[in-house]
């Protein structure tokens, strides 16, 4: 069993405040008592820090640079800081990596979505006709084509033998 990285040094401080303020909000004793009898109590309170430390440090590293393909159920990643080919970006929805681009943005039966604004309302189209109807915010008209996509991708024909 591999063991959890702690947190920074500079951060001994927010580590400690944040596993006395999980385990008073938990009702915990363990950072009320000094006895040794808390130790292990305190121990797990400390890990659940580190992870949340450790968590906004990996963030701050790289959570605004890595995105996710828009595929609900795909989990490839894409780093913006380094160049790969194949993941296709849309304005509308974000980014799809190379396997669903292939599929959803090749020439025969191309899904590309894009904004279409008519007073106050939004309205997201798809280049195969499909519309998701006016919707006041941009992650529903996204979400509506995410499962016009999966639909799509469900109803494609298998590809030729060859």
């Amino acid at each position: 069993m591999t063991q959890p990285e702690t947190a920074p040094q500079p951060a001994d401080r927010l580590r400690q405040h944040l596993a006395d303020a999980m385990a008073k909000k938990a009702g915990s004793l363990a950072f009320r008592h000094t006895g040794t009898e808390w130790e292990h109590s305190r121990s797990q309170w400390l890990a659940h820090a580190d992870a949340a430390v450790n968590a906004l440090h990996r963030w701050e590293q790289e959570g605004t640079l890595v995105r996710l393909c828009v595929i609900p159920g795909c989990h490839r990643q894409l780093n913006i800081a380094e160049v790969e080919t194949g993941w296709f970006r849309s304005s509308a929805v974000g980014y799809g990596c190379p396997d669903h681009a292939a599929v959803l943005w090749n020439g025969k039966a191309p899904h590309c979505p894009s904004w279409h604004y008519d007073d106050d309302r939004a309205l997201l189209r798809c280049t195969c006709g499909w519309d998701a109807g006016r919707t006041r915010f941009r992650g529903h008209g996204t979400t509506l084509w995410q499962a016009h996509v999966l639909d799509a991708l469900a109803n494609r024909p298998a590809p030729a033998a060859g």
